[in-house]
């Protein structure tokens, strides 16, 4: 609509312009190497302008004609870097698809058509690591690292050549490196936790979780459940290291984050110097019991009161479950405690019915020991001890990776070094935890947390 408005504008001075002109003629003389032009005004002015349309085409065109050279090279070395990075693009794709051939041929092109080395060395160093030539993958991820402007991507792409080669030491430097130019990056961050937590550098592993948590790489609901197990993981160390109070406050955080984990309240238990003092913890203690009742735990919680009786034990206890009288897990507990206490018939009634439909391990050893505690009949004893070869296997510290179980809770899989995998649950097989379950970083990763 402007320019509608404008162009009548236009023709409209124009048109007045014209009129004005030939209401006024006018008369020019020009006097020129004894040459003299009589004519109007108009005819001069329509002249003026003719001519500077001239000597501005004249001007146009020669500068079109200086440019020409330039324009080509131009052109051409566009079409070059065009191509170029079509070579670049189609060269990732080949390496995504794993296609050797293709990209070792793109690789090349993208190299002989653009100048920049910086565009090139990263499809140059995935190339070869496609190939399996890991010294040339190397050096140009090397070469990627020693740039400003893609040293993290060569950073990155050195920390996946030390995590194929297994190369814990040299992969805990790369990380670090490239996590203080991108802590927010999920791939470092996640790798850098996972070498803290393998390497039981659980001070470390917390502060990296937390800055996580801050930069939005991971969820606050995730980190709860990993914070928990650090806490837990650090608890224990504290403890083993005879540094009661640190444990007692890491035992106590991991419990805050969450009043039902089992681990944290087992060391919590152990802990506990005088019950009648510390009647906070006491009460945490006895409501997981009761809600998710747990063979260690209680055994641990009655520890607590060893000047008591058999008996008084299972009146406490019994108290303690009565909210989980159709619990298997409890009364398991409770006929074990009852048979402490020869209490015999209260044995075999919270063994009788469980045994029907969940006849497992522990259940039958139980059942043997009442039968020949109760009534000396070794001959049904045997009958259980038997049954119980077969019989379902018990809960059991188990990993939710490999499967292997322990005795104890662990914040890392003995068998597979995985971190807070290891849950109480009936096991898919059984598989004891080797003797690498520890708390404890090993010699050689105690060397490079050191370094």
């Amino acid at each position: 609509m402007l320019r509608i408005i404008f162009f009548l504008i236009q023709v409209a001075a124009f048109i007045a312009l014209a009129v004005w002109l030939s209401d006024n003629p006018g008369q020019v003389k020009i006097n020129w190497l004894n040459y003299q032009i009589d004519t109007n005004f108009s005819i001069f002015l329509i002249f003026i302008i003719f001519i500077v349309f001239m000597l501005w085409l004249f001007y146009a065109l020669f500068n079109k004609i200086m440019k020409a050279p330039k324009t080509f090279f131009s052109l051409r070395k566009s079409r070059r870097k065009s191509a170029g990075y079509k070579a670049l693009t189609l060269g990732m794709a080949a390496v995504a698809a794993g296609d050797k051939d293709e990209a070792v041929r793109l690789s090349k092109k993208a190299n002989i058509l653009l100048k920049d080395p910086l565009l090139t060395r990263l499809l140059s160093a995935q190339t070869a690591t496609l190939n399996g030539d890991e010294t040339a993958a190397l050096n140009y991820f090397s070469a990627l690292s020693e740039d400003h402007e893609t040293e993290f991507v060569g950073l990155v792409g050195l920390m996946r050549q030390a995590m194929g080669n297994q190369d814990q030491r040299l992969l805990l430097e790369l990380t670090k490196k490239a996590y203080e130019k991108r802590p927010e990056s999920t791939f470092v961050c996640e790798t850098l936790f996972s070498l803290q937590t393998k390497m039981a550098d659980w001070e470390n592993a917390q502060k990296t979780l937390t800055e996580s948590v801050r930069r939005k790489v991971k969820t606050e609901k995730v980190a709860v459940g990993l914070r928990v197990t650090i806490c837990t993981a650090r608890a224990i160390e504290f403890k083993n290291n005879d540094m009661v109070l640190e444990a007692i406050k890491y035992a106590d955080k991991a419990l805050t984050d969450d009043k039902n984990f089992i681990p944290a309240a087992i060391l919590r238990a152990e802990l506990t110097q005088d019950p009648e003092k510390e009647r906070k913890i006491i009460r945490t203690l006895e409501a997981i019991i009761s809600a998710r009742p747990h063979r260690e735990l209680t055994m641990k919680y009655l520890k607590l009161w060893s000047e008591e009786s058999p008996l008084q034990h299972f009146q406490r206890l019994q108290k303690l479950l009565i909210k989980s009288d159709k619990s298997v897990q409890g009364r398991l507990i409770l006929a074990e405690i009852a048979l402490e206490a020869e209490l015999w018939g209260e044995a075999r009634k919270y063994l009788g019915d469980i045994l029907i439909d969940n006849m497992t391990n522990h259940g039958c050893r139980l059942m043997a020991s009442l039968e020949q505690r109760e009534r000396n009949d070794e001959t049904e004893a045997r009958r259980w001890l038997e049954k119980s070869i077969n019989a379902a296997v018990d809960y059991r510290w188990t990993c939710n990776s490999c499967g292997a179980t322990g005795e104890e809770w662990s914040p890392l899989c003995g068998n597979c070094g995985r971190f807070d995998l290891i849950t109480w649950k009936v096991p898919p097989r059984v598989s004891a935890l080797s003797d690498r379950a520890s708390f404890k970083a090993s010699d050689k990763q105690a060397q490079i947390l050191e370094q």
